[in-house]
């Protein structure tokens, strides 16, 4: 009996490996639960397993030339499931790896983005304090320098608490007309090192 399904499946075999679609219809509906099985043994889950399945049988239309009818063919669809399920994994391991590596240029880069768009906003803002006059200037850099109350200005320059008020307010309109000549980023990037 075993002879006989040998002989038919050799039969089938040679059909297949000269391009016979029925007969490779009738390979698929004898081996796909048996070549299911085998992937799901690499697999482990039911998709990846019909999915390298579904692969398995267009290598092998693919590969018909290769089929040896008087070798053991379950060797040779075990053995291009196991290459396929390979050729997948490498794949999978290289979208990773290219995956994480974009990731890590991406946040490189935008930490260098950053800081040169830090830096910039900095420059641009001492540009605009040294364009203040030398009273609102030294107002503006003791209040947010030295971080000194209105009060404590008031009384190291020996002025009134309203006029260092004034003097702020002048100073901060002065850099932020400055600033309006650079993007809405700038400012807001202003405001951050400003305030911060």
């Amino acid at each position: 009996m075993e002879q006989l399904e040998d002989f038919k499946n050799a039969k089938l075999l040679n059909a297949v490996k000269t391009g016979n679609s029925a007969a490779f219809n009738e390979i698929y509906h004898l081996y796909r639960k048996k070549i299911y099985g085998y992937a799901y043994h690499f697999t482990r889950g039911k998709e990846e397993a019909e999915e390298l399945t579904q692969d398995v049988f267009v290598r092998l239309w693919e590969n018909r030339s290769k089929i040896d009818p008087q070798k053991n063919f379950d060797a040779f669809l075990y053995t291009l499931i196991r290459n396929n399920f390979l050729a997948t994994l490498r794949k999978k391991a290289r979208e990773q790896a290219y995956s994480i590596e974009n990731l890590k240029h991406e946040q490189s880069f935008n930490a260098i983005e950053d800081e040169l768009n830090a830096k910039e906003t900095k420059q641009i803002a001492q540009e605009a304090i040294e364009s203040l006059s030398p009273q609102v200037k030294k107002i503006y850099l003791m209040s947010r320098n030295d971080h000194h109350t209105h009060e404590e200005i008031s009384q190291l320059m020996g002025i009134s608490k309203n006029t260092v008020n004034n003097h702020l307010k002048k100073s901060l309109g002065i850099m932020r007309k400055y600033f309006s000549t650079y993007s809405p980023e700038t400012i807001l990037s202003f405001l951050l090192v400003l305030f911060c």
